[in-house]
């Protein structure tokens, strides 16, 4: 995420995601934009949010209004646990390169469980399995792990 001070207005935030550019400007009124920006399309996208909707929103993305029910069965299991969606993309580390190659539970204490490459999902991936841009990840574990694994795997 990069942040800008844009003089006179707010700040504007970026974000990289797949296939293009999330910007949004937080104007001093409390006024939000977002600007969805996709690769190939000269105009982005435009929303204009009020302050009291960009924080529910934010809230909804956060997961204070939901949670996965899968979520909350496992957690009442067993204390703490996280389970989180990461997609791997072209650029990411792990592309190209196996679960045991990248030492995935060793070198982060997560666990990748499920793999969503197209119309295929595999779950429980065996070690060996090599990683592709635009596989979609499961992965279970503590959140501190979180960070490791994604600056492993995702980048």
């Amino acid at each position: 995420m990069q942040e800008q001070e844009l003089p006179g207005i707010g700040y504007r935030y970026d974000l990289e995601v797949d296939g293009g550019r999330v910007s949004i400007v937080i104007h001093h009124s409390g006024r939000r934009d977002v600007y969805i920006s996709e690769d190939g399309r000269k105009r982005p996208t435009v929303v204009a949010l009020t302050d009291d909707q960009a924080r529910r929103l934010g809230a909804v993305l956060a997961g204070a209004y939901f949670r996965p029910a899968v979520s909350e069965r496992i957690e009442a299991l067993v204390g703490g646990l996280v389970i989180d969606w990461m997609t791997v993309r072209a650029d990411s580390p792990g592309t190209g390169r196996s679960i045991a190659d990248l030492a995935v539970r060793r070198e982060t204490g997560m666990t990748i469980v499920a793999i969503s490459r197209g119309d295929e999902v595999i779950v429980t991936p065996e070690p060996s399995e090599v990683l592709a841009a635009g596989d979609r990840l499961v992965v279970v574990g503590k959140p501190d792990d979180l960070g490791r694994f994604t600056a492993l795997v995702v980048g």
